[in-house]
């Protein structure tokens, strides 16, 4: 037998939340490992579950949406992205999907489709931009990494558990950084990287 698809919602609505939950937790092919309400949220808990799916709202406190997005799809590829969003928005769908997001449903999409989706939505690949590549080649893989984590207003110590690093080397990669960026703070650091598109 097939081991039920493993689930985390983020929305900032807790009722909504609740209401999903009960949907998905009725199909037996789903299995709702975790919930939270921000993009730090979303960010820990797939580090941490490594869920099949992510059900993701659009307007949460904290980074946006399509900064968490990438997040997910460079750090967790193997997680897809499903945006649930009030918003009929078709440029906002285009940047989310170029960032990683496999599907992007309205909420008012039936239970019925959304669970066919979240039965069998798999994960996208983002669409490579020809001047971020360009422009992430300023900075080691670890030091975008890095980077995303300080944009989501982590800590180096909550960046050093994520990634399994001393304190002391996720300071040497900020310091890295601020060099690179020819940044003297970490908004700073944040703001050129989204000038070059480090970002998304």
């Amino acid at each position: 037998m097939t081991a039920p698809r493993t689930v985390v919602i983020i929305d900032d609505h807790g009722l909504f939340r609740e209401g999903l939950h009960s949907i998905l937790a009725r199909d037996g092919a789903l299995d709702v490992v975790g919930e939270g309400a921000t993009s730090a949220d979303a960010t820990a808990l797939v580090a941490t579950l490594r869920p099949d799916v992510l059900l993701l709202d659009v307007e949460i406190p904290g980074a946006p949406a399509e900064t968490t997005v990438r997040w997910v799809t460079r750090m967790h590829p193997g997680t897809a992205i499903v945006i649930l969003t009030m918003h009929a928005d078709r440029i906002l769908e285009a940047q989310l999907k170029a960032a990683g997001a496999a599907r992007y449903l309205q909420k008012t999409v039936a239970s019925a489709d959304l669970l066919s989706v979240m039965r069998t939505v798999q994960a996208a690949r983002p669409v490579a931009d020809a001047t971020t590549e360009s422009s992430a080649r300023i900075l080691t893989s670890r030091e975008l990494e890095v980077l995303r984590m300080v944009a989501l207003a982590y800590s180096n110590r909550e960046i050093g558990l994520q990634l399994s690093l001393a304190e002391g080397t996720v300071k040497r990669h900020v310091s890295n950084i601020f060099t690179k960026l020819d940044a003297t703070s970490r908004m700073g650091a944040v703001r050129h990287a989204v000038t070059l598109g480090l970002l998304g």
